[in-house]
């Protein structure tokens, strides 16, 4: 009776080995399953996109390094990539459906624009109230609101925040293909 414990204990052993050995082959395959099969590596097209660029956050980063003086920098503010809303998901998709891109640019040590790239279908307003709204700023903050002079296709609003200005432009532009979006920039300022 003993040989025979005996023989399937060593038995036992064989067999947790060889199974512990194929365990670490499937997983060693299965980490690299996209590459073995020829699939791309890339976010599946069912998982919503996710970024940590906050808008918000930036010009309230633009807004603080004006106020105190700090010469702002191209090489810590300017950026072309996904915007997001605080929770990661992108201001607008573009007219193909991919999260729209946005340039950050130092325009001077004291003046800096965000801008969107392409037309799709941002939301303007609720961008424009969910930036104010991180500001702390409210309707007296409004300095003014009205048409470009220079574009009648463009309108301002101006928010006077003391020291610094924010400005946000909302241009409508027609495409030669006939569609028509919005350009909207966000300019950050020393009056």
């Amino acid at each position: 009776m003993y040989s025979i414990a005996r023989k399937y204990c060593i038995s036992g052993e064989k067999a947790c080995m060889l199974m512990i050995s194929v365990m670490l082959i499937v997983m060693v395959a299965c980490s690299n399953k996209s590459s073995a099969v020829g699939l791309d590596a890339t976010q599946p097209e069912d998982t919503p996109y996710h970024a940590d660029n906050d808008i918000a956050m930036t010009v309230c980063s633009l807004v603080d390094a004006i106020r105190v003086g700090e010469p702002l920098d191209s090489a810590d503010y300017n950026f072309q990539g996904i915007l997001t809303d605080g929770q990661g998901t992108p201001l607008y998709t573009d007219i193909e459906g991919k999260p729209g891109e946005w340039s950050v640019k130092v325009i001077t040590d004291d003046e800096a624009r965000i801008s969107n790239l392409q037309f799709g279908d941002l939301m303007t307003e609720d961008l424009r109230n969910y930036i104010v709204g991180a500001l702390n700023l409210n309707e007296a903050d409004l300095a003014t609101a009205y048409v470009s002079p220079a574009n009648e296709q463009e309108f301002i609003w101006l928010y006077d925040i003391g020291d610094v200005h924010v400005a946000f432009s909302e241009t409508l532009v027609k495409m030669p293909s006939g569609i028509d979006g919005i350009i909207m920039s966000v300019s950050v300022f020393k009056p």
